[in-house]
Order: C-alpha cells, then sequence, then structure tokens
C-alpha cells in the first residue's frame, strides 16, 4: 500500500506545471523550517526551488526571507555553542592565550558614512525612544520606515478612546475600531487599551457597545484593558473581555459604582484598579475581595478609589491574603480604618503606598507610625518603600499624625518619590536632607518666599527629575523664582502653583482685560520654560505644557526681563496639553517619564465640584 501512495503522489507531482511542483517543494521546506528541522535537506529543497523559472517575486522573497531566518537561528545556536566551549577552556585552562583574545575581540566599527540606523542595534534605537516623550516622538514617524516603526509601538503601547456626546471623538474611536479589524499589525502595537465612556442608556450607546464588542478580539496582544466613566463595565462586558482576553496583565474599573459581576473570573492579574464612589452598584463588594483571593499568586499592585463624602469601607477586601504580597498600593480619596491601616503594617514587600483621604483614627494611625524603628540601619516598618504619597484631607488639626509619619520617613535612603502633601514644610524640611536617593518630590509651603525656595533648593539632591511646589500665599510671582530650580540639570519637570490662581475666565472681563490678562497669564509660564533649560514639561497653576525649544541648546537666543518674563525674541513654544478630567484615575497626557506622571496623579486629589479644569 505504501508504494501504491507514493507513486500515485509521484505521478500526481509529475502531472503539475514546474510552477506548481515548484511551490509543493516550498512548502514542504517551510514546513519543515517551522517544525525545527532545518538542515541540509532542507537547504537543497530551496537551492532547486529558487532555480525553477518564471516564479513570484513575492513567493522568491518569501523563499528567500524563510532561508535567510532558519540559517541566522542556526547560526546563532552554533555561536551559543562555540562560546559554550570556549568557556569550557578557561575552566581547564585559565591562561589559554587564544581564548583570552577572542573574549577581548572588539566589535567592528562601521563607517560613519552608513546611515545611524545601520551602525547602532535596533534594540538601542528602542531603548532611546522608551526615553523620549510622546509629543516629540512623532517626529520619527516621518523620518524613515525603519524609526517610523520603533515610534509607533511606543506611541500607540497605550490608546485612549473617547466615547460620548463629542462627535469627533467618537468618529475617531469607531474609526480606530475598523483599522484594528482590518490591520492586524496596528492592532498588535496597543498593549493597553482604556476606554472613556460618557452615555446615558440610549440607542447610540447600544450601537457604539455592539461594535466595541466586535473589534475587541482584534486587540490579540492586549495586557492592561480600562473601562472609565458612565455606564460602568457590567456583567455582559465582563462575560465579553473575559472570552476574548482572559489573560490580561491589568484590569481598571474606574466609574460611579461597582457593577462588574463576574469580574472576579479573571486569573493571573498583576494589576487591579477599582474606583467607586460607594457600596451601591450591581455586583456585590465581596467580589472585590474574591479577585484579590482568585490573584494571590500574581497581584501585586492594587489601587481602590471611592468618594470621601459618601459611606464606604475596605476592611473586607483587607482581610485578603494577597495584601502581604503586594508591591504597589494605592488608596485614593478614600476612608482609612485602623483595620485597613494595620494590614498595610503587615505587607512587608510594599515599595510604593499611597494614602489619599481620611484615617477614621488619625491618633491609632500615629502610633502605628511611631512604631518604626531603625534597626541596622534598615527601618521595621515598610523597609523596601522607594515611593510615598501622604495627602489627607480633614486632618490639618493632627500635626501629630504629620509628625510621627516624618519620622517614619526618616533617613530612608531608598526613597525615590515622595509627595507629602499638606504635611507642615517645617516637618518635611527637617527630614529630607537625609533622603539622598530623592529624585521626585511633592511639598506645600504655605508662605511662599524666596527664602524658603533657597530652603529647599538647598535641601534636595542635585540628581532631582520632578519638582511640584504648591503654596497658599507668595510673597511675589511664582515664575520669579524659578530660576533658582536652573542648577538642576537633570530637571525634566516643574509645577509651581497656588490652587487658588487661574486662567483669566473670558465671562469674568471685558475682552480687552482677557486678552491682556491671558497674555501675562502665558508670558509668566513661558518665563519658566527660559528661567529652567533643562525642562521638557511644565506645570502652572494645575495645567500642563509640553516645552518646543526651536534654538539651538536650551533656550538660546532667549532673555529676561527685570520681571520674569520673556523677551521678544524667545526660541521657545508651550503647547498645551490636554486638562484633566475627572475620572483620568492615575493617567493622563504623558509627561515625558514615569517620575513625572507619578508626581501629577490625575485622580489625587479629585475634585467634584470644579466643573472645568479640574474636573
Amino acid at each position: 500500500m505504501p508504494d501504491e501512495l507514493t507513486s500515485t503522489v509521484l505521478n500526481a507531482l509529475n502531472s503539475l506545471p514546474p510552477v506548481s511542483r515548484a511551490k509543493v517543494l516550498l512548502d514542504t521546506a517551510l514546513a519543515l523550517i517551522d517544525a525545527g528541522k532545518y538542515g541540509p535537506e532542507v537547504e537543497h529543497y530551496l537551492e532547486v526551488y529558487l532555480k525553477t523559472p518564471n516564479l513570484s517575486k513575492a513567493d522568491l522573497a518569501r523563499a528567500l526571507l524563510a532561508r535567510g531566518n532558519a540559517r541566522k537561528e542556526a547560526g546563532d545556536r552554533l555561536l551559543a555553542k562555540a562560546n559554550l566551549d570556549f568557556h569550557a577552556v578557561l575552566q581547564h585552562d585559565p591562561s589559554n592565550r587564544e581564548v583570552h583574545q577572542h573574549f577581548k575581540r572588539k566589535i567592528q566599527i562601521h563607517s560613519q558614512n552608513e546611515p545611524a540606523y545601520q551602525r547602532t542595534p535596533m534594540e538601542v534605537w528602542d531603548r532611546i525612544a522608551s526615553y523620549i516623550p510622546r509629543y516629540h516622538l512623532r517626529t520619527w514617524l516621518f523620518v524613515s520606515a525603519f524609526y517610523h516603526e520603533i515610534a509607533a509601538r511606543h506611541i500607540f503601547h497605550t490608546l485612549d478612546i473617547y466615547f460620548g456626546e463629542d462627535q469627533d471623538n467618537l468618529h475617531r474611536g469607531l474609526d480606530i475600531f475598523d483599522r484594528a479589524k482590518e490591520d492586524s499589525t496596528f492592532a498588535a502595537r496597543i498593549k493597553c487599551l482604556r476606554i472613556h465612556w460618557a452615555y446615558e442608556e440610549d440607542d447610540m450607546l447600544g450601537l457604539v457597545q455592539r461594535i466595541f464588542k466586535h473589534a475587541l478580539p482584534a486587540f490579540k496582544s492586549l495586557e492592561d484593558f480600562e473601562w472609565i466613566g458612565y455606564p460602568e463595565m457590567r456583567a455582559e462586558m465582563v462575560k465579553l473581555v473575559l472570552a476574548s482576553h482572559p489573560h490580561l496583565h491589568s484590569l481598571g474599573l474606574i466609574g460611579w459604582h461597582f457593577d462588574a459581576v463576574g469580574v472576579s473570573g479573571f486569573r493571573n492579574l498583576r494589576r487591579f484598579t477599582l474606583r467607586a464612589e460607594d457600596d451601591d452598584g450591581f455586583a456585590d463588594m465581596g467580589e472585590v475581595r474574591t479577585v484579590l483571593d482568585q490573584n494571590e499568586g500574581t497581584l501585586r499592585h492594587l489601587i481602590l478609589g471611592a468618594y470621601l463624602e459618601r459611606q464606604h469601607s475596605w476592611d473586607s477586601v483587607f482581610q485578603s491574603p494577597t495584601i502581604k504580597n503586594l508591591t504597589h498600593l494605592d488608596l485614593v480619596d478614600t476612608r482609612i480604618s485602623h483595620i485597613v491601616l494595620a494590614r498595610i503594617a503587615h505587607a512587608h514587600n510594599l515599595q510604593s503606598l499611597t494614602l489619599h483621604g481620611t484615617f477614621e483614627e488619625p491618633n491609632s494611625a500615629s502610633v502605628v507610625f511611631n512604631s518604626d524603628q531603625i534597626i541596622d540601619g534598615q527601618h521595621t516598618f515598610l523597609p523596601h518603600l522607594e515611593a510615598f504619597r501622604f495627602v489627607l484631607v480633614g486632618h490639618d488639626d493632627n500635626p501629630g499624625l504629620y509628625q510621627a509619619v516624618t519620622m517614619f520617613l526618616r533617613n530612608r535612603r531608598k526613597l525615590r518619590r515622595l509627595d507629602l502633601g499638606s504635611c507642615p514644610w517645617d516637618l518635611a524640611h527637617a527630614i529630607i536632607p537625609k533622603l539622598t536617593g530623592l529624585r521626585v518630590l511633592g511639598v506645600k509651603i504655605a508662605n511662599l518666599t524666596a527664602q524658603e525656595v533657597v530652603s529647599l533648593v538647598d535641601a534636595i539632591p542635585q540628581q532631582m527629575v520632578a519638582i511640584n511646589v504648591t503654596t497658599e500665599v507668595a510673597q511675589r510671582p511664582l515664575n520669579e523664582y524659578a530660576s533658582l530650580f536652573s542648577k538642576f540639570s537633570s530637571l525634566s519637570f516643574l509645577h509651581m502653583q497656588c490652587p487658588h490662581r487661574r486662567r483669566p475666565k473670558p465671562n469674568l472681563m471685558s475682552e480687552k482685560d482677557f486678552e491682556v490678562q491671558t497674555d501675562l497669564w502665558m508670558s509668566s509660564a513661558k518665563s519658566i520654560a527660559v528661567a529652567v533649560p533643562s525642562i521638557d514639561f511644565l506645570g502652572w497653576h494645575g495645567e500642563h505644557f509640553v516645552i518646543v525649544r526651536s534654538g539651538s541648546g536650551s533656550g538660546s537666543g532667549t532673555t529676561t526681563t527685570s520681571g520674569g518674563r520673556l523677551s521678544s525674541h524667545s526660541s521657545i513654544e508651550l503647547k498645551e496639553l490636554p486638562t484633566r478630567r475627572r475620572l483620568d484615575c492615575g493617567k493622563g497626557v504623558d509627561l515625558g517619564s514615569e517620575d513625572a506622571a507619578w508626581l501629577e496623579r490625575k485622580d489625587v486629589p479629585m475634585d467634584y465640584e470644579a466643573p472645568a479644569l479640574d474636573s
């Protein structure tokens, strides 16, 4: 029977035209390569195939690419084996000169006449791109196909889509869904998808959600997914996401209520975000505890947010054994009970902690923070802490609590990021000089003077990369203090703000006054960019700007007047970034680095009363 089969197959092949027989040979060679059976026989198949006349260019390219990749992989395997041999020689003969010469051999330097992308490996360019803010990285899209590919991977890694009354945003979102379904390469670039909803229950909502259902499976490389706004993510959508992306690393549910019935079906989550005003949702709050329990082995970052004006409790959630495994914990706009704080105290692996809200028992909280001891240079309470945010509401009459927290922070040389909210400046200033690893700082100096700014600048390390200074009253306009920060050559982000200062409003003044005040507002902000040439992003009274420097060097060709205002021949331009949205939940526009993003976290604090800038 095998002989008959073989002869029949041979007869069938002989009856085919040469191009078709060659295609069978190519398919056989490719199948053997995919099966890891590349060798002399496959080489021979491809050699014969490539000699066949009248082949299409596409098939020739396919064969050459397959052979090239196979040869490269085979060569890499041989080189790896050769290196193992060389290392084995050193074990037997450590003084062998020939082997030492092999390891000391210099890598060939390419000719400078070659394009830069050919002289430098793509991995290096990819690393460089990771440090470039997305605003500036966009220029790579127009340089060449090589740089376009690198930039696109970074720019489209995180994608925000907005569905609401704005028709432009609606059409843009639908266009993205259509492209994702048609272009698998584009869809594969998107690792983090954030869908913002702002709809009432109507026909348009149903239509958009049906389109979303059909488009979601196209995002095959998705690792992080966030559902933000109203209506909240509900049981039907939970089932949809769970069916199409059961192995998500991160899941975010950000809205007014917790409606995601069945969300505990996700496994292997590394980060989980829930923001709900209160316990009044379709889903039982006990399911949040179940999410933690079901992901005990993998969950390392937990973000829980509520609304201080409404009753809520996280006591049940914090009974989960997963809490002790966390490395990052953020409690936002929430009440913090003594039970919760006690569980945090036993989460010894924590590297990052955000406490924003109100302590139900501030005196007990003081005792917990005062319990920290330093033994052999190691703190006993949260010894691995590298980032700490402490933004309290309603505790201005508890100075002992701030005293305990600053004592808890003393001499923490591993601490890189620190935001002390409304902590009295004298307490913060006392500990900052010993925080030698500090690179990111947010402080409030109630009465800002030149002397206080100098004391701040002298206290913090020279290597600072992001600073946020808040004040209630300033002796002079804030921009006039900016030059004192010019000593920090690594500083890339600076935010100076007074909560009571806002951009001029056209409905509160005449048109002429509005133009004058707006020009003064912008020139004051721009003068900070001139005074501190290292910064790429600027915060000014709650607004954010990217700084575009068009001259050679940092701020070349610019001068400032005695009042700190920018002269007319400036080479600096400020581009306004989108204002914060009410439910951005920790993420917003790109500010150039993770450090700046952490410092400017958009849901701390949450101001529900401000309808415009801070909403």
